[in-house]
C-alpha cells in the first residue's frame, strides 16, 4: 500500500495542549505537513520545535500567524493549503479564550462577544472555509471542555439547567444555533441573560455550542455523502490555570496532546465502532449530548482505537 502525503492544521497551537498535540503530529506523522497558528506572534517557535525534534521536524511544521475571527486570513491560508495539497486531512481546532465571569452590565457583553467571537464564530469560520476541501477520510477535532458540560453550571436551578440543555439540544441546523447564539449576544448586550435563562459565563455557552455544532456538522457531512468525514468533540482534561477542575482527573499537556492526537489519526472506520459527532473526554468515553452526560467519567471503559501509521 502506498503511503500517503498528508497535511494537518491546528489553531492556537503555540502553547499548552494546541502546541503539544503540533509536536506530537510532527513527531509521530513524518509524511504530514503539519501547519500550526495562532492569533500571536509565532517568529522562532520553528526553530524551538527543530531543538526540540530536530532539524527535520522544521520542514514539516509550518507556524502561521492567523486570528480565527479574520476569514480574510482563514481564507488565505485555505487557498495556500489546498493549491499545494490539494484539500485538508486533519484540522484540530484548538484556538479559544476564557475569561473569569464578570456580571458587570458594562463587562459582560464584552466578554460573550469576544469567547464566543473566537470560540465559536472563529471555529466555524475555519470549517466553513475548509468545508469544500476535507479529503476522504478526514478527522476534525473540536476542543471542548468540562465547563461546556450542563453539572459544570453554577448557581442556577435544577429546572432552568434542563431547559438549557434542550436549547441546544432542539438545534437541528447552523441556523438554528447560529440563532440561539446570537440571541444569547443580544441578552448580554440588554443585560437581560440571566432572565433569559443563562449562565454567567460566556466560555460555559461558547463550548456548549461548540458540542452541539459538532453534532449538527457530522450530520451535514453524511447527508452530504463525503467519505468517511468524522467530527468528534474532545475534552483532552488537560490543565487550565483560570477554570476550576477539582473534580476532574487532571492530565499534563502532553498526555492530553497523545489523546486528542489519536482522535485526530485514527484509522478509517476503525474497528467500525470510531465516534461520530459525539463528545468525548480525556479516558475515550464517548459522551452522548442528546441525552446528557456522563460527567467525572474517569473509571469507564476506553474505546479500541488504531492509529494509522503514515
Amino acid at each position: 500500500m502506498p503511503k500517503r502525503f498528508r497535511v494537518a492544521l491546528i489553531t492556537g497551537a503555540t502553547r499548552g495542549i494546541g502546541y503539544n498535540v503540533g509536536k506530537e503530529m510532527v513527531k509521530r506523522m513524518p509524511l504530514t505537513t503539519t501547519y500550526m497558528t495562532s492569533r500571536h506572534n509565532v517568529d522562532g517557535f520553528q526553530s524551538i520545535l527543530g531543538m526540540q525534534l530536530g532539524a527535520a521536524a522544521r520542514e514539516r511544521a509550518k507556524f502561521v500567524r492567523m486570528d480565527v475571527r479574520d476569514l480574510e486570513a482563514v481564507n488565505e491560508l485555505k487557498e495556500k493549503i489546498v493549491k499545494k495539497f490539494g484539500g485538508l486531512d486533519i484540522l484540530v481546532n484548538n484556538a479559544g479564550i476564557y475569561h473569569a465571569p464578570n456580571k458587570s452590565l458594562s463587562v459582560f457583553p464584552k466578554q460573550v462577544q469576544e469567547i464566543l467571537g473566537i470560540n465559536y464564530w472563529g471555529t466555524k469560520n475555519v470549517i466553513g472555509s475548509f468545508f469544500p476541501h476535507f479529503k476522504p477520510h478526514s478527522r476534525i477535532v473540536n476542543i471542548t471542555s468540562n465547563l461546556g458540560h450542563i453539572m459544570s453550571v453554577k448557581n442556577m436551578e435544577d429546572e432552568l439547567k434542563e431547559a438549557l440543555r434542550l436549547r441546544f439540544n432542539s438545534c437541528n441546523n447552523e441556523f438554528e444555533l447560529d440563532g440561539l447564539l446570537l440571541k444569547f449576544q443580544r441578552d448580554a448586550i440588554q443585560g437581560t441573560w440571566r432572565k433569559e435563562g443563562w449562565p454567567s459565563c460566556g466560555y460555559t455557552v461558547s463550548k456548549m455550542a461548540i458540542n452541539a455544532y459538532t453534532r449538527i456538522l457530522q450530520r451535514q457531512f453524511d447527508e452530504d455523502d463525503r467519505e468517511d468525514v468524522v467530527v468528534n468533540a474532545v475534552y483532552p482534561c488537560t490543565k487550565h490555570s483560570k477554570i476550576d477542575q477539582s473534580d476532574m482527573k487532571i492530565l499534563d499537556d502532553e498526555e492530553g496532546a497523545r489523546f486528542v492526537f489519536y482522535m485526530a489519526a485514527v484509522k478509517p472506520n476503525s474497528h467500525g465502532v470510531f465516534p461520530r459527532g459525539a463528545v468525548i473526554w480525556n479516558n475515550s468515553r464517548v459522551v452522548d449530548n442528546r441525552d446528557g452526560y456522563t460527567y467525572n467519567n474517569k473509571h469507564q471503559q476506553q474505546l479500541p482505537l488504531e492509529i494509522e501509521q503514515v
